[in-house]
């Protein structure tokens, strides 16, 4: 019967069948399947592989695939480069790009005869297997730059286990490479100056955890565009001890510094930014430790709509707005309630003309109109329009679960019913104390298995 499955009764001798110790173990096998395994929803690989330099090309070549990009060819020369910086490191003790006497990667990568026209590098220590190492640096976006760059068409990995900073350790160092100015969906390269990219950023994965030293700027992205002048700059830091000074550059001029003690920093400059683009970096001071540059733009004069052009009139099946716009704009909506309206881009000056069907609920009428910067102004036009009935428009949302976290949700619930309903029955009959040993087992896992779902049966997320 399904009730002997589900409560307690006389058939299952108080013990639901989906309740009893081989239903919890099918749960948590189910559970682990789906989290860390995915073999029968094709989630996850089911078996890691220890880190070694072939294991790495590999999954590197299989994250190009997945982003339909050429797959990188395991250089020897670019090899012996990293095989080369990581015995540096270990010799000399350090844990960063660049060593304790200037040392840089591409001095390692011209020594072993690779001429590069580009080059970039990535590093790794404290990892355990070559799928933690790459879904980190996948995780970090200086990282994920440099595996998903089409400017590389080498690659050469080098692992190699030591005693660095005291402690006995893997350490991997991952070379990039191109010794053309040839780059697949780049239309211009100067091939003057190398280019070089350096990947800086610790990251965390979430089976296991490794250390990358670096600095990095926060705020604002890479691209943004600034409407407020007023920019506050924020970054982060790993590896850092006590207190220590950032300094914020813009074209090899100093801008600006500020003092941390936390693996957090910021840096004001009020409202004295100029308006357009500003390239700037960040650095540990006394330290060779530079973040990528971010470059973004502050515009602070959207284009606006002129109130006084906006007119409105009334036909037998529509309406039609026209208007205005003051200042050189890109792209115009118009917004009715939940409804957007694109408006064709017409001559620089000229008046702005719409058709709005008398089907739309027009008492809630906008102009949103933006610059090529993304810059933008909003007017509402409500009142030039006839009120009509209003109408109720209710809005579900989606939750937008993945399989994965549908299935742990659907589990937990489920287990956390069942638990309810044999409480509930326990409790008509007087017979709570008979089972609290019971109950109480089962829900101090069922309390587990919650905790971990909402953490992402993950190691330590910083």
């Amino acid at each position: 019967m399904l009730n002997d499955f589900l409560v307690p009764t006389s058939r299952n001798k108080s013990k639901p069948y989906l309740l009893r110790k081989i239903a919890i173990i099918a749960y948590t096998i189910m559970l682990l399947v789906v989290n860390y395994f995915g073999g029968i929803f094709g989630i996850d690989q089911a078996y890691a592989s220890s880190i070694t330099p072939a294991n790495i090309i590999s999954l590197t070549n299989q994250e190009r695939r997945v982003a339909g990009l050429p797959e990188l060819t395991n250089n020897a020369k670019l090899s012996t480069a990293a095989l080369a910086k990581a015995n540096d490191m270990f010799a000399k003790d350090y844990w960063d790009h660049f060593g304790p006497n200037g040392e840089t990667p591409w001095q390692f990568i011209r020594a072993a005869g690779y001429n590069y026209v580009y080059a970039g590098e990535n590093l790794g220590k404290g990892f355990r297997t070559s799928e933690g190492l790459v879904e980190a640096w996948m995780v970090s976006p200086t990282h994920r730059d440099n595996m998903l760059s089409p400017h590389y068409k080498d690659i050469g990995v080098a692992v190699v286990e030591g005693t660095l900073l005291g402690k006995q350790t893997i350490l991997v160092v991952q070379m990039f490479g191109n010794l053309t100015s040839s780059v697949q969906g780049v239309t211009s390269v100067p091939t003057t100056t190398p280019k070089v990219v350096t990947g800086s950023q610790k990251v965390i994965t979430p089976t296991e955890q490794g250390e990358i030293r670096s600095i990095r700027i926060t705020s604002p992205e890479m691209g943004a565009m600034v409407t407020d002048p007023a920019v506050q700059i924020k970054g982060e830091t790993t590896n850092t001890e006590g207190q220590y000074s950032v300094a914020i550059v813009e074209s090899s001029q100093l801008i600006g510094t500020t003092v941390s003690e936390s693996d957090t920093w910021e840096f004001s400059k009020e409202s004295d930014w100029s308006e357009g683009e500003h390239k700037i970096t960040a650095n540990i001071q006394g330290t060779n430790v530079k973040s990528p540059e971010t470059t973004f733009t502050i515009d602070s004069k959207p284009p606006i709509v002129l109130k006084e052009s906006v007119n409105v009139k009334d036909s037998s099946e529509d309406f039609t707005l026209s208007f205005e716009i003051d200042g050189e704009w890109n792209h115009t909506d118009v917004v009715i309630g939940s409804e957007i309206l694109p408006v064709a881009k017409s001559p620089e000056n000229a008046t702005v003309r719409i058709g709005i069907p008398k089907t739309m609920d027009t008492k809630k009428v906008e102009i949103v109109v933006s610059d090529s910067l993304g810059n933008s102004s909003t007017l509402d036009v409500s009142e030039y329009f006839k009120e009509k009935e209003e109408e109720n428009i209710k809005i579900i949302p989606t939750l937008g679960l993945s399989v994965k976290d549908g299935i742990n949700i659907g589990i937990v619930l489920f287990v956390f019913l069942l638990v309810c309903a044999q409480v509930i029955w326990y409790a008509k009959r007087g017979r709570i104390k008979d089972s609290v040993g019971e109950l109480f087992t089962i829900g101090v896992w069922w309390l587990v298995i919650a905790v971990a779902m909402f953490n992402g049966f993950s190691g330590v997320i910083t």
